[in-house]
């Protein structure tokens, strides 16, 4: 803002020729000691004289009468920007009063604006801005003048018609509600009216807080209108564009993870936020009696919004798996954007505080770029597209810092209008990322539903393999366990032709016929239980045995093996043994017979503590029964049922728990019917039931 008169200026470059040449002379003479002091002196003499002349009077200082006139016309379409027309006088210590300004005094002095900006960065001086305007029509004339600087600490604003009398237009502070404006308008706008050909001095005097620029130009009333209205149009439908493509872009999202695309929604809404605040719709509607909050609601929304837009693209890049120190730094500068926005009820005043959080929000958008760098080269789908869009967000919220931080470098509606852009960009660029993210997504679920029907199907045709493993188990066990049941059956029956022989054996020659008998008894026996029970292991209850085949015989031949078999053991026990003889014929297999009558013949014998056995026969309905007797201890019906399963025996009994049993099989084997009574002290009656003709033996039925 400040100007070097051109003898001052010549002084100065001759006052720098001359050190220079001290400096070479200094150099030359090898660096002595006092000439060194010397020239030092000499610089730093420079050095004050140049700071002295740099902060001292202003260039082209003049009274506020002498200020450039800026003609008003009466075109409806009538629009002019004031700032090349004015000139501005600091009043660095506050104390300047309207009166002492137009005064003329010798320290008031105003000069052009630099770039025709009304602009001071950020400073904690009064401002006077002064412009002159005439009514260049024949007419009576009004105009609206925008003078619209966003957070005023104080603002007047002064009409003076030369030769009248001051007119105060407006008077604001940062405490008057938006109710105290003259025209409610989100735009700060006073109106002037003017005769013809008149001229007037418009003077403004404001402190801020923040940010000093102030556009400030004239319009028609019908102008303004038209201008305003068109932005409110331009800035709605920004809005609704952003809004519509942040809460599909966010609904998509949430479809793949949920948590970042609630922070996404959030970062959308505070972009909007931003938006708003700096149209000025937030005052005019949002908080319309809540200034002090309008005077730091960006220094609240700006770094939120940008430490939203970083936790996000550290989420959604997933820089904490992939790049731990990228993901670090970003937590580190959300960390720095959270404790901005916490203290700025406190330093809002200072200017380093400002000037931090001017850095702390370019430094995270450029977090944001970074992260979606690093993404895209680590391949991630739709990740150049997020780079495009934070990249242009990045750069408008940059370049309108740049504004904040230089004095008149442009208009502060240029940055505003890169910011809505950047905002657009990057709603349309995540949009498409999303758009990419959602394919990619559906790709990885596809391969993945195909690796999981390819994984069911393997696990099918396992469970299909074991279940047939099973059943070969099963089936294998199942043989296992028949064949240890014939081998234990063929043992058990093979105890007793053995003592049959062995009583033999000991009673001389006589016995030749009963060890005849017992020996082919024995031979059978082993036919039966060893060989035609020796089907491969595995066949199991699907591939029964094969039985002997059946034959007509009569029942004397098994009756009389009993009789011979058991005879010699139950006298040699004091049991009287008696088998009745039977001239029936029968068809069946005899070996089964005989090993179903001598199990019973041997239970009674060896563990009923019997006196008396009666072994005979009757015929019934075309089946011819054959009963065993005994007078023994007998078996209650709990001890009975019991003693027909396999390897329970009755009480006081030192067998194998295997005679009925083996009776129970060997009838359902053959088609006999089995049937047993005990009553405890009184003993047991066993049937064994024998078709007269051929019978069709249960297993082979079912």
């Amino acid at each position: 803002m400040r100007e070097i008169p051109h003898s001052t200026r010549k002084a100065l470059e001759n006052l720098c020729e001359t050190a220079g040449r001290r400096l070479i002379l200094t150099l030359g003479k090898g660096m002595d000691l006092r000439h060194c002091i010397h020239t030092a002196l000499y610089l730093a003499l420079l050095a004050v004289i140049g700071l002295i002349v740099l902060s001292g009077t202003p260039g082209h200082a003049q009274l506020v009468r002498d200020c450039p006139v800026a003609s008003l016309s009466g075109s409806a379409e009538f629009e002019i920007d004031l700032g090349p027309y004015a000139c501005a006088f600091p009043d660095d210590g506050r104390t300047l009063t309207l009166k002492d300004v137009l005064s003329e005094r010798d320290d008031v002095a105003f000069a052009p604006l630099p770039g025709g900006l009304v602009d001071f960065g950020f400073g904690d001086s009064r401002y006077w801005v002064a412009v002159r305007l005439r009514n260049d029509t024949d007419t009576n004339g009004s105009w609206w003048i925008t003078h619209d600087i966003p957070v005023a600490s104080t603002l007047n604003v002064h009409l003076i018609p030369e030769g009248a009398v001051a007119e105060r237009l407006l008077t604001l502070t940062d405490q008057s509600p938006f109710a105290a404006r003259p025209i409610p308008h989100r735009h700060l706008v006073s109106e002037i009216t003017l005769q013809a050909d008149e001229t007037a001095l418009l003077l403004i005097d404001y402190t801020s807080d923040q940010a000093t620029e102030m556009p400030l130009f004239a319009e028609s009333v019908p102008q303004f209108f038209t201008r305003t209205q068109a932005e409110t149009v331009e800035i709605a439908a920004l809005t609704a564009l952003v809004l519509g493509m942040g809460f599909i872009s966010t609904i998509y999202l949430y479809g793949l993870d949920g948590r970042p695309a609630l922070v996404y929604g959030v970062y959308v809404l505070a972009g909007v936020a931003l938006l708003v605040h700096m149209e000025g719709y937030t005052f005019q509607y949002v908080w319309p009696r809540a200034p002090g909050l309008n005077q730091m609601a960006l220094a609240y929304i700006a770094p939120t919004l940008v430490a939203l837009g970083t936790f996000f693209v550290d989420r959604f890049t997933q820089a904490r798996r992939h790049h731990p120190g990228l993901h670090l730094f970003a937590v580190f500068m959300i960390g720095v954007l959270v404790a901005l926005v916490a203290v700025a009820p406190l330093l809002i005043t200072f200017v380093w505080y400002k000037n931090s959080v001017l850095f702390a929000v370019c430094f995270g958008t450029a977090m944001q770029v970074v992260l979606a760098v690093a993404a895209m080269r680590r391949g991630q789908s739709g990740a150049g597209l997020l780079v495009l869009g934070f990249g242009a967000l990045a750069a408008a919220i940059i370049f309108g810092a740049v504004g904040y931080l230089t004095e008149g470098l442009f208009e502060q509606e240029l940055a505003g209008l890169a910011i809505r852009l950047g905002f657009l960009l990057e709603a349309i660029a995540f949009s498409a990322a999303i758009a990419l993210r959602v394919r990619a997504a559906r790709r990885e679920r596809d391969a993945a539903l195909k690796a999981q029907i390819r994984l069911s199907e393997e696990r099918l045709n396992l469970s299909e393999a074991l279940r047939r493993a099973e059943d070969d188990r099963q089936t294998a066990a199942n043989a296992a366990v028949r064949s240890q049941e014939a081998l234990a059956s063929t043992a058990h029956d093979i105890r007793q032709p053995l003592a049959s022989l062995q009583l033999a054996l000991s009673s001389g020659d006589a016995a030749q016929e009963r060890i005849t008998s017992s020996l082919n008894y024995l031979e059978e026996i082993v036919r039966a239980g060893l060989e035609e029970n020796s089907a491969p292991l595995g066949a199991g209850d699907n591939d029964p045995p094969i039985h002997n085949a059946r034959e007509r015989f009569r029942a004397d031949i098994v009756l009389n093996n009993i009789a011979a078999m058991f005879g010699a053991e139950a006298a040699r026990q004091g049991v009287t043994l008696t088998v009745m003889p039977c001239a029936a014929h029968l068809v069946a297999d005899p070996l089964a017979l005989m090993r179903s009558l001598g199990n019973l013949v041997s239970n009674a014998l060896h563990h009923a503590q019997a006196r008396r056995i009666l072994v005979g026969c009757r015929r019934s309905d075309g089946t011819l029964r054959f009963e065993v007797h005994d007078d023994g201890c007998g078996m209650s019906h709990t001890e009975l049922a019991r003693a027909l399963h396999r390897g329970n025996k009755g009480a006081g009994s030192n067998g194998h728990g295997l005679g009925l049993a083996i009776v129970t099989d060997i009838a359902g084997e053959n088609g006999f019917g089995f049937d047993i009574r005990s009553d405890p002290g009184r003993g047991t009656v066993a049937h064994v039931t024998v078709p007269l003709t051929p019978a069709i033996p249960a297993k082979e039925t079912a």
